[in-house]
């Protein structure tokens, strides 16, 4: 669906002269990152390659640092290494990456790996250079003005319903923001967007089950 339908459905829902084409479109790329951090969209996912050196860490392609910056949890979902032909574990935690590895200095081969920043960090550190394969979610491309650009990641089927009801929750909380603390219109468009993200979440399924790495030290599960 192009941005200018969605605009222009938006708009004349709203109703307010102050809510122009680029104030609405503005609304609309906030809307697509949004449900990009709330749902796990197939279209958005991609992949890119990192070389290992001598330091525990990578810096990441931009497009990956992009991705990992827009506050989706569990961004990267899947690291390999193709020196060693198996998936790498990914430790969603900084701390926990620290505490299992203080100085960073074991020489090994990869077992583990955690985003931090633009870098990726891992442990061990091989004797010889390895080739990651990182896969993630990707940053939604934005929409641009007087384009026919769509919504980058969201099926076409619930684009209206979720990005519309999304601009006008968002835009009706500035409107509707005095001192009566009534906000009809604002709890009605939250409510659409809810069912409209419910419905997305269901079309695009469960998110992929990450196998879970257990630890032990001298027989008892840490």
């Amino acid at each position: 669906m192009e941005n200018k339908e969605l605009i222009e459905r938006a708009a004349r829902i709203i109703m307010d002269s102050s809510y122009t084409h680029p104030v609405v479109l503005a609304k609309l790329n906030k809307g697509t990152g949004r449900i990009a951090t709330l749902a796990e969209l197939p279209d958005l996912r991609t992949s890119a390659t990192v070389q290992t050196g001598s330091d525990p860490y990578v810096v990441l392609p931009a497009t990956a640092v992009n991705a990992f910056h827009v506050g989706k949890e569990k961004a990267l979902f899947f690291v390999a290494s193709q020196g060693q032909d198996r998936e790498i574990n990914i430790i969603e935690s900084w701390i926990k990456f620290l505490q299992k590895y203080p100085r960073m200095d074991e020489a090994s081969d990869i077992y583990d790996v955690c985003v931090r920043g633009d870098r990726l960090y891992y442990q061990g550190i091989p004797s010889t250079a390895d080739t990651l394969d990182l896969h993630y979610y990707r940053k939604p491309v934005a929409m641009k003005d007087n384009t026919k650009d769509g919504p980058d990641g969201i099926p076409e089927h619930l684009q209206e319903d979720l990005l519309v009801s999304f601009v006008c929750w968002d835009a009706f909380k500035e409107i509707e923001d005095d001192e009566t603390g009534k906000t009809p219109n604002t709890d009605k468009y939250e409510r659409l967007f809810g069912i409209a993200l419910a419905e997305l979440k269901t079309f695009v399924g469960l998110p992929d089950a990450r196998p879970i790495h257990y630890e032990y030290d001298e027989g008892n599960l840490i």
